[in-house]
């Protein structure tokens, strides 16, 4: 993902999204932020935010946590004014910080260390790629399953409530790391999906030798795409993500992605659900630059907010958008012919623990029967409060059920 300069990325908007649904969906609050990293690290943690933005913005010399992360003080300052006029009342958190597309007139977005994106992506510096250790993969995927997990460098050691389930077959970082921090990574038996970054150059001199090295891994001895997939820019339709132009992405795909083909599963860049120029609207000029580009995959993301829409509301926006919206736009693309649908994150934002589980319940039976999705990745992630208990003994009902169902 690329930090924008400009204190703009933190400007408030009215917005108005249409979803799948055809439901016009309204923050109740009616502004809505562009967050990058900075402004994601306060969400996170947003009770301490709570507490030290206000004294912040009145003496910038007062100490930041370390939990907050290290920012530039005009960074620090822009989040700290977003959070104050966006954040919601006190009270138990019950979301995830990442990603909120559904309040995106442009952009979107969350907390992880995300590739030249995240959703929820950790607090390091997103375009730096020449020091990240190699990847790793060894084992083999234990299951057939269409399911993946996010993490981040904040997972800790939390994937290991997820070490002995079937029902999970890979995972993502937002990287092309398989260990984001030392002590966090995956379980043997789950295959890694490398997400490319990119600097301000649109370069990453990393990348081919480390997806080289994991083709080389056990894990891709017998390649299924939606497990061996290589995820190019993500949420390059996000001013607070990867924030590429439809020509920028192109040229990071046929530089970085399309060498590979025949090797791996290769996703198109993971978009939004905005609309107007984000989302689909964006997806179609990058299919023009790319016309001669190869595609195993369409990667695509889905937020709802619960302030706006019920539970089932909700799952039907979702089975809409992948049902309806998405595969009318293949079809007008020849390069999309043989391709399937990748759900690389989707969640209901603002959901208690229990409206989450009800979502998942409802949803994840259509996803893994519906021929077209080749894969799929709840954004509940392995945070605390999301999939994880606030006391890490184990996992929430929304985690079980992703865990179970």
């Amino acid at each position: 993902m690329h930090s924008l300069a400009s204190p703009s990325i933190l400007l408030t908007l009215s917005v108005a999204l249409s979803v799948a649904s055809g439901a016009v969906l309204r923050h109740p609050r009616g502004l809505v932020c562009y967050e990058d990293n900075a402004l994601r690290s306060l969400e996170r943690f947003s009770a301490d935010a709570a507490a030290f933005c206000p004294a912040y913005l009145k003496d910038p010399s007062k100490p930041v946590p370390s939990n907050l992360g290290t920012w530039p003080a005009s960074r620090l300052s822009s989040a700290c004014n977003c959070f104050e006029k966006t954040a919601a009342p006190a009270g138990p958190a019950t979301t995830p910080t990442g990603p909120r597309t559904t309040l995106s007139s442009t952009t979107k977005k969350s907390s992880v260390s995300s590739p030249t994106y995240p959703p929820t992506p950790p607090v390091k510096p997103p375009t730096s790629t020449s020091s990240r250790p190699n990847v790793v993969a060894t084992g083999a995927p234990t299951s057939g399953s269409k399911r993946g997990l996010v993490y981040d460098y904040k997972s800790k050691d939390y994937v290991k409530f997820f070490s002995n389930t079937q029902k999970i077959s890979f995972g993502s970082d937002w990287g092309d790391s398989r260990s984001p921090a030392p002590g966090v990574t995956l379980p043997p038996n789950l295959a890694f999906i490398p997400t490319l970054r990119v600097d301000s150059k649109l370069e990453n001199n990393a990348w081919n030798d480390k997806v080289k090295d994991l083709i080389k891994s056990a894990m891709w001895l017998q390649p299924q795409q939606y497990i061996h997939r290589l995820d190019s820019s993500n949420e390059p339709d996000n001013a607070g993500q990867a924030n590429l132009s439809p020509a920028d992405a192109a040229k990071v795909y046929k530089k970085y992605i399309q060498p590979f083909k025949g090797q791996a599963g290769l996703a198109s860049p993971a978009i939004t659900n905005g609309g107007g120029a984000t989302g689909l609207g964006w997806l179609a000029k990058f299919m023009a630059e790319c016309a001669d580009c190869s595609f195993d995959l369409i990667n695509v993301h889905h937020y709802v907010d619960r302030r706006d829409v019920n539970v089932d509301q909700a799952v039907s926006a979702v089975q809409s958008y992948l049902s309806k919206d998405v595969p009318n736009f293949m079809a007008k693309y020849p390069q999309l012919k043989n391709a399937k649908i990748c759900v690389g994150e989707f969640w209901l934002w603002d959901s208690s623990d229990e409206e989450g589980a009800q979502y998942l319940t409802k949803l994840l039976p259509w996803l893994d029967q519906n021929p077209a999705i080749a894969g799929y990745q709840a954004f509940g992630g392995l945070w605390k409060g999301n999939f994880i208990k606030e006391d890490e003994s184990g996992l929430t009902k929304s985690g079980q059920v992703y865990h179970d169902l």
